[in-house]
């Protein structure tokens, strides 16, 4: 899934859907590309928790489940430090990182 210009308020509800749809779909295996995203807030930070829990009910494996970013901006990637998200989710600098994360 991937996310360009901004995730705030007035965008988020437009990603909610195929986001259901992706954690639906994959068996708990979900990439956020944040590649294209110039601007995230609490609403977007939100909305990935709500996803990454989720995806971690769907895997049952205790906080191990298959979400993982991809997130190439110093902004977006500042905010998901601010917020401690980066310690907590894998986010990676290049698609082909997260994607490869999600293979293991």
């Amino acid at each position: 899934m991937e996310v360009h210009g901004e995730l705030d308020l007035s965008t988020a509800t437009r990603l909610e859907e195929p986001l259901d749809d992706a954690i639906r779909a994959t068996d708990a295996a979900v990439l956020i590309d944040l590649a294209g995203c110039q601007f995230i807030d609490s609403t977007g930070i939100a909305l990935i928790v709500r996803a990454w829990q989720r995806v971690d009910a769907a895997a049952g494996n205790g906080g191990e489940g298959g979400l993982v970013l991809c997130c190439q901006n110093e902004q977006v990637r500042r905010v998901l430090e601010v917020t401690g998200l980066e310690h907590s989710l894998r986010v990676f600098e290049t698609r082909d990182e997260a994607v490869a994360a999600l293979r293991r």
